[in-house]
C-alpha cells in the first residue's frame, strides 16, 4: 500500500516507478504487489544468507533465485549495493 501511496502522491503510474530496496519480504515483494518494477540489493539484511561477507560482493544468482523464492517475492533487477 506504500508504494501506491507515494506513486499518488506524486502523480506517476506504475509503469514510470522502481522500488529500491534489500527486504525481499518488504521492499521487493510490496513491489510486485503495486505492479511496479523493483531493484534488490543482495548486500543489505539477506547478505548473509546469501553467504555475503563483503560491501559490493555480487551474489551467486542461484542463490538470489531461491532466496525470492522462498519470500515469493521477485526483482526485476539485482544489485550487489546501492550508495549515494
Amino acid at each position: 500500500i506504500i508504494y501506491e501511496s507515494a506513486m499518488a502522491m506524486v502523480g506517476v503510474e506504475a509503469s514510470d516507478s522502481i522500488a529500491v530496496g534489500d527486504s525481499l519480504h518488504h521492499d521487493i515483494k510490496g513491489a510486485n504487489a503495486a505492479g511496479i518494477q523493483s531493484a534488490f540489493t543482495t548486500g543489505g539484511i539477506h547478505a548473509t544468507e546469501l553467504g555475503l561477507d563483503s560491501f559490493g560482493q555480487v551474489a551467486d544468482i542461484s542463490s538470489v533465485k531461491a532466496l525470492a523464492a522462498k519470500y515469493d517475492a521477485y526483482p526485476t533487477y539485482v544489485l550487489p549495493a546501492f550508495a549515494w
